[in-house]
């Protein structure tokens, strides 16, 4: 893994970071709002999360790896 590949794997994992942190945010939110913001910015960043994997995964096909 080099180069764009590396770069993709690494911000998937950040948006994974991001994802896990707004949903223990949800869960200590201490309003009916906050909690709703909280998991749909959780939901934004698994969206992202999944993105970058998957083209990480096309990329790498391509490449034939």
């Amino acid at each position: 893994m080099e180069g764009w590949e590396l770069f993709l794997k690494a911000m998937e994992i950040e948006e994974r970071g991001a994802m896990a942190k707004y949903s223990m945010a949800a869960e200590v939110a201490e309003t009916k709002e906050l909690k709703e913001l909280f998991e749909r910015l959780a939901d934004e960043e698994a969206f992202h999360a999944q993105y970058l994997q998957g083209e990480y995964e096309r990329i790498m096909k391509a490449k034939g790896e």
